[in-house]
């Protein structure tokens, strides 16, 4: 009897257990990379490119900039999360930018591409030169709560100034002299370059009353936009100047860099409509999934008490026999 009693409880334990989704091991080898770019109308657009995605649920890292160079305008979401997934800031540029998603369906996300775009503008005056967008991972975790293993790149933003042909502009490689129109020939008594006085030996007034700024003196300023003041005896000038390295090469960065972007953007353009096909299939995907391990799940109860039951009776009969026979 006590054998027959230990192998229905046996019975009873098994059924008891009920099967759970098998846990997905933690994913490795993915990578978020910071694109590097060239501003464009005092503009720069950066994005962070998810590679090497085998599943992925939610997401969080964040992203350092020079605040004194680079203002974050607005942020938008990538193809790889739908808007709904992601959580923003109130205000974009703080000290350090958060990101943070999850999806919203119970299924790993398997998509590559860009995950978020940032747009910055350059702050007026700064220095031309490269800005590094430095990109910490918090956390990455899959639909079972396995961390995933990601390796990060940073990128660059190089801040470089567009020039019109009526700027001002003092080209290093041709090393001239730059003139300063005044609007009458009056007495100069100041020159400041952003706010700051230069010695009266860096400057000249010519016959036409122009203020001519020396190469010598020009040489010595970093690469970008400055604002000159000239002080006379009855009123100020002000006046924007553009210091470049090199202007026809960088002309010729731009141009490369622009028909490379156009290409980039032609490409998102055709996975952004692929993805957004897949994401509506996906869905309809998941709400099946769901519908079907819910009725999984309800069927192993179902079955797990009427095992009970079965077994209940079965034990009273025996206890009814034994009683008879003793």
């Amino acid at each position: 009897m006590r054998k027959i009693f230990l192998s229905l409880l046996i019975a009873l334990m098994l059924l008891c257990i009920t099967p759970e989704n098998n846990v997905t091991q933690a994913k490795e080898n993915a990578t978020l990379t910071v694109s590097s770019t060239i501003t464009k109308n005092d503009k720069a657009v950066v994005d962070i490119d998810l590679s090497g995605n085998s599943g992925i649920w939610a997401l969080k890292f964040k992203v350092g900039y020079n605040h004194s160079a680079l203002t974050l305008e607005s942020v938008q979401n990538g193809e790889v999360f739908l808007d709904g997934d992601l959580t923003m800031p109130d205000k974009p540029d703080k000290e350090e930018f958060v990101f943070v998603v999850s999806s919203n369906s119970l299924k790993d996300i398997k998509g590559n591409g860009t995950v978020v775009t940032f747009n910055f503008k350059i702050v007026d005056y700064s220095p031309e030169g490269k800005y590094p967008i430095e990109l910490t991972l918090i956390q990455a975790i899959d639909v079972d709560g396995n961390i995933i293993k990601m390796d990060t790149q940073d990128g660059m933003v190089t801040v470089s100034y567009d020039i019109k042909n009526e700027d001002i502009v003092f080209d290093k490689a041709k090393n001239e002299e730059i003139r300063i129109p005044l609007e009458s020939k009056e007495a100069v008594n100041k020159v400041k370059i952003n706010e700051t006085e230069i010695d009266k030996d860096s400057y000249t007034v010519d016959s036409d009353g122009n203020v001519v700024i020396g190469s010598d003196y020009l040489n010595t300023l970093k690469n970008g936009k400055y604002k000159v003041n000239v002080e006379t005896e009855k009123k100020n000038y002000a006046a924007d100047i553009f210091v470049k390295e090199d202007v026809e090469k960088e002309i010729e960065e731009k141009s490369k860099e622009a028909k490379e972007k156009n290409k980039k953007g032609e490409e998102s353009k055709s996975t952004k409509k692929i993805n957004g096909k897949d994401s509506k299939s996906e869905k309809g995907v998941n709400k099946t999934k769901n519908d079907w391990t819910g009725q999984k799940s309800n069927s192993a109860i179902v079955i797990s008490i009427i095992g009970l039951v079965i077994i209940a009776g079965i034990v009273c009969v025996l206890v009814k026999k034994r009683r008879v026979n003793g």
